[in-house]
């Protein structure tokens, strides 16, 4: 494969890493039965054609869901806020859906040219297309603020997963919970990723080891910025991780029963805990 943007690295046949602007992704497929790396290429067009009419629709995917007009948006932008909106959230932006509606993207295009097994891993928030007879063993990890897969579970075409995303303290966003990790599995990454952020914030507990302030005072260009946000959390108690996981847990119920969330795994300083209703979670 020969990168005709200087952002467009091969790692490996049919493997290829995306650095541009805010989107650092590695995408895979397989096609024919084999790796193609010119395929994995070609969905550099579909990163810089996104990033660029979302910058379009920054302003509506900054707000709060009661001043979002959906029909005001079209393509990735409107995936972002549908996402959002189908949590049920006040509190959630479009933005917290960005990651994930840009992998959903470059996996489709994969999936469409004919890709029979394609992955679009962006930070984290992975879209993953599989046709009958493929499998995809995923990663997960019980703390983002450090190295190491505490998990391997195996996804089969017949789970219906097409994105997995992980929220926590320690990631790439802000959180208003104190959840070491929330990994949520859904039909599409852009719902993964709202329910992820959703499930990690409903993990806050009142303690004195629980250190907040707003968002503004880390970020003050957040789309949260009048939100408080955790910084950091000192030892819990084995009560208050519990505590926090039942929120965790009870959260992802009712997105169950609304029809996005699948199956979620949570962890609280080294506590876990699992939901996953319909036994789809086999490790391998």
């Amino acid at each position: 494969m020969t990168a005709e943007k200087d952002w467009v690295r091969e790692l490996a046949p049919g493997q290829v890493y995306f650095d541009y602007g805010p989107v650092s992704m590695v995408v895979t497929a397989v096609r024919n039965g084999a790796g193609d790396s010119a395929l994995c290429a070609a969905a550099a067009e579909i990163v810089e054609n996104n990033l660029r009419t979302l910058g379009q629709s920054l302003d509506m995917l900054r707000r709060y869901p009661a001043h979002v007009d959906p029909k005001a948006l079209t393509g990735t932008a409107r995936q972002m806020a549908d996402a959002v909106l189908a949590t049920g959230d006040p509190w959630l932006t479009p933005m917290a859906a960005v990651a994930g509606a840009m992998s959903d993207a470059v996996a489709d295009f994969l999936w469409e040219r004919g890709a029979e097994k394609a992955t679009a891993n962006n930070g984290g928030d992975v879209a993953l297309r599989l046709a009958p007879g493929q499998k995809l063993d995923m990663g997960i990890l019980y703390d983002l603020n450090r190295n190491g897969v505490d998990r391997v579970v195996r996804i089969l075409p017949e789970h219906g997963i097409g994105g997995v995303a992980t929220s926590g303290l320690g990631g790439r966003s802000l959180t208003t919970g104190i959840a070491s990790s929330v990994t949520v599995f859904s039909a599409r990454c852009a719902r993964a990723d709202a329910l992820a952020t959703l499930l990690a914030d409903r993990s806050y507990i009142e303690s004195p080891a629980v250190h907040t302030c707003l968002a503004a005072e880390v970020d003050p260009d957040s789309d949260i910025a009048d939100l408080t946000v955790v910084t950091a959390v000192d030892a819990l108690t084995d009560g208050e991780k519990r505590k926090a996981l039942d929120q965790v847990l009870a959260e992802a119920e009712l997105q169950y029963r609304r029809g996005g969330l699948r199956a979620c795994v949570a962890a609280v300083q080294g506590m876990t805990a699992t939901f996953d209703p319909e036994k789809i979670l086999n490790d391998r």
